[in-house]
């Protein structure tokens, strides 16, 4: 069945004579077989509907035809209306047939009372009346469960023997100055002949010697005479200590 002319330019049913030339000049440009696609089937299409755009322009330029075709379109509405309104309103989108959806009802709500729950800020936490859980008071303890009493305190022994760096493990000068080297240059000599020899020496072993306390102990005692005596300054040892 052909399309209404005016389905086919794309008028109203009002649409004047010079709307008419508009509005075909307009779809001549868009679809002359001149710009369809150079394919055969894109040419075939634009001849087509270029001939039934010509066609309905020269049905709408004719008074008498305008007015059939109008009256003819505006029947055709009439009957869409009935037969829309006998079949009642188009169903939801998104519709299964036979369904019908539950009506709306209000939530189900309740009210709970939690002003006890409120505590002012930086107030004192006091234990409620009304709390489930009390508490219980702390289990008594026995005097004699405690621990026994511990070998030394936590941190450690507080008296500890005096270290060999001291005044009183010092020995007396004359058993310092026998005292006989067992290793180095001067072994089997005493450090009294050792200061008179070299008194740089018996610095250095002040300064290096550690795995023989007795001969650092009496070295230290004969370094201390040195330095009194001026054989050694004070605090400006040698710094080329010889080494055994």
């Amino acid at each position: 069945m052909p399309r209404n002319p005016f389905t086919v330019l794309g008028l109203p049913l009002d649409a004047t004579l010079e709307a008419i030339k508009v509005a075909w000049r307009r779809l001549a440009r868009e679809h002359h077989p001149d710009v369809a696609s150079g394919d055969g089937a894109g040419e075939r299409r634009a001849n087509r509907t270029m001939a039934e755009i010509n066609a309905a322009y020269h049905e709408l330029r004719d008074p008498e035809r305008r007015r059939i075709h109008r009256d003819a379109a505006a029947r055709a509405a009439r009957a869409n209306g009935e037969r829309a309104a006998a079949d009642g309103p188009p169903p939801p989108p998104f519709s299964r047939p036979g369904w019908v959806p539950r009506p709306r009802t209000r939530p189900v709500t309740a009210r709970i009372d939690t002003s006890a729950l409120l505590r002012p800020r930086n107030s004192t936490l006091t234990q409620l009346d009304r709390s489930p859980l009390p508490g219980l008071p702390p289990r008594p303890r026995p005097v004699g469960a405690h621990e026994p009493p511990r070998a030394s305190t936590p941190t450690g022994p507080t008296h500890r023997r005096p270290g060999p760096n001291l005044e009183a493990d010092l020995p007396a000068l004359a058993d310092a100055m026998n005292t006989r080297l067992r290793f180095g240059k001067f072994a089997g000599l005493t450090l009294g002949d050792v200061a008179s020899l070299e008194p740089s020496y018996v610095a250095w072993i002040v300064r290096t010697i550690d795995r023989d306390p007795e001969i650092t102990l009496a070295a230290r005692v004969v370094l201390r005479f040195l330095e009194h005596s001026g054989a050694v300054r004070r605090g400006h040892l040698d710094a080329a200590v010889p080494h055994g």
